[in-house]
């Protein structure tokens, strides 16, 4: 008797199991957070008043970065993002009524930023942030769909994706929204200024820089623990922490960080990488106020202080070790005939490495992929440019890249670890 009941009650928690995760695998907890109205259409009138400001709020969210190839149509997709488990492919976000959101009502566009499900019930992928999206206010939702329905539709069919993502995956994504998909409000804070709350509400929401800067959790959520701290490899590139505190430690005050998100260039570097993506797409072109309003943001402290610029690092003493002057001796040859003696660079050649944030960073593995593989030739704003630097895989060994690193970050960087030969051999294509 006692064994019949113990097996009744482990097929009963077995069947509560098996219950629990079909209504999860069926969306039975997800709730939607759309603003009750919109399945009313907005009229021309409407629409066209509301251009302006869904212009800058598709700016402030960096949608053409992530939805138009370097050389393709604008807003028509095709861009990869490699994941550990495939390649998703942006989607075409054109009025086309074939390959794009032609077809999608106001109430259709409010589900996808608001609740991450596409017209059908499909779930998105957290690539779409609607993680960050949500907390969009309806008036901004519906100025991005107005904006958005008034672009030139595009036929560009979408690209598959590839790995786990070609398989029919979406009804999972209801367990990890279960976990990672928490009902965000904007920043608010007693006493905040318009500016601030301006720029808390576009960075935390629509502008979604955490998404990149937040490291994430075990389940690929993000941990809102650590807003910002950085940490996540993408492209190849080390996200860097883009607190209020480790802002400031890399000279930056809110004028400065404004002008480097407008132009891409500053004292502490020029933007590369995904970052050079956001500040072409994006901050170069919105409105300088809602910059300026997230600059502000940024270097505000958690206690609600707008922090000033540290001193750059001093040359430690060991930057004039004989151990390191074969690293200097690289530095000499291969790098200072652009970026200078004294690592000031050189205007619209090459930036300064004296107070680089590159160079700064705990982590090397930005500077040696850079040193790896080079940049190519970049423009900005206001008719500027930085010339194509070139890789020095095949110019140096792993040992000459690592003494070199080593001795950068101990003069202009404050680091005083040593880089390793290995370090640089895991980051090269070589063998």
């Amino acid at each position: 008797m006692k064994r019949r009941g113990l097996r009744n009650t482990i097929l009963i928690i077995l069947a509560v199991l098996i219950v629990a995760t079909l209504a999860v695998l069926l969306g039975a907890f997800r709730t939607s957070s759309v603003a009750p109205g919109v399945d009313q259409p907005l009229t021309e009138d409407q629409k066209r008043e509301l251009l302006p400001r869904g212009r800058e709020l598709a700016l402030a969210g960096d949608c053409f970065g992530c939805h138009s190839k370097p050389q393709g149509p604008r807003a028509s997709g095709g861009v990869p993002l490699d994941t550990p488990f495939g390649t998703l492919h942006s989607t075409n976000i054109t009025p086309d009524t074939t390959y794009g959101i032609g077809n999608y009502t106001r109430a259709d566009f409010h589900r996808v930023l608001r609740d991450g499900i596409a017209p059908g019930g499909r779930n998105l992928y957290p690539a779409m942030p609607f993680v960050f999206t949500h907390m969009t206010r309806p008036e901004d939702i519906d100025a991005l769909y107005a904006y958005f329905m008034s672009l030139p539709p595009i036929a560009e069919p979408n690209v598959p994706n590839t790995g786990v993502f070609e398989f029919p995956v979406r009804p999972f994504m209801n367990f990890w929204t279960l976990i990672n998909f928490p009902d965000r409000q904007p920043p608010a804070r007693e006493g905040a200024s318009e500016q601030w709350l301006r720029g808390g509400y576009l960075v935390e929401g629509l502008g979604h820089c955490g998404a990149c800067h937040t490291p994430l959790t075990e389940t690929m959520g993000n941990d809102f623990s650590r807003s910002l701290e950085g940490g996540n490899v993408i492209d190849g590139l080390v996200v860097p922490n883009i607190t209020a505190e480790m802002l400031a430690q890399r000279g930056f005050d809110a004028k400065s960080l404004s002008q480097y998100l407008q132009t891409g260039i500053s004292a502490q570097g020029t933007a590369f990488g995904g970052m050079y993506t956001v500040v072409h797409f994006s901050t170069s072109a919105m409105q300088t106020a809602d910059v300026d309003a997230i600059a502000t943001y940024l270097m505000t402290d958690r206690q609600g202080k707008l922090l000033t610029p540290a001193p750059g690092p001093e040359p430690l003493p060991r930057a004039s070790d004989a151990a390191l002057q074969p690293g200097r001796h690289a530095y000499i040859s291969a790098c200072a005939g652009c970026h200078g003696m004294q690592g000031e660079g050189i205007p619209n050649v090459a930036p300064p490495m004296k107070g680089n944030a590159t160079v700064m960073m705990d982590s090397p593995a930005n500077l040696l992929t850079v040193v790896l593989h080079g940049i190519e030739t970049q423009t900005f704003s206001g008719n500027q440019r930085m010339y194509a630097m070139p890789g020095f895989e095949k110019r140096l060994s792993d040992e000459e890249i690592a003494g070199l690193a080593t001795w950068m970050r101990a003069q202009w960087g404050g680091q005083d670890k040593d880089v390793k030969a290995e370090e640089v051999r895991a980051l090269g294509t070589r063998q």
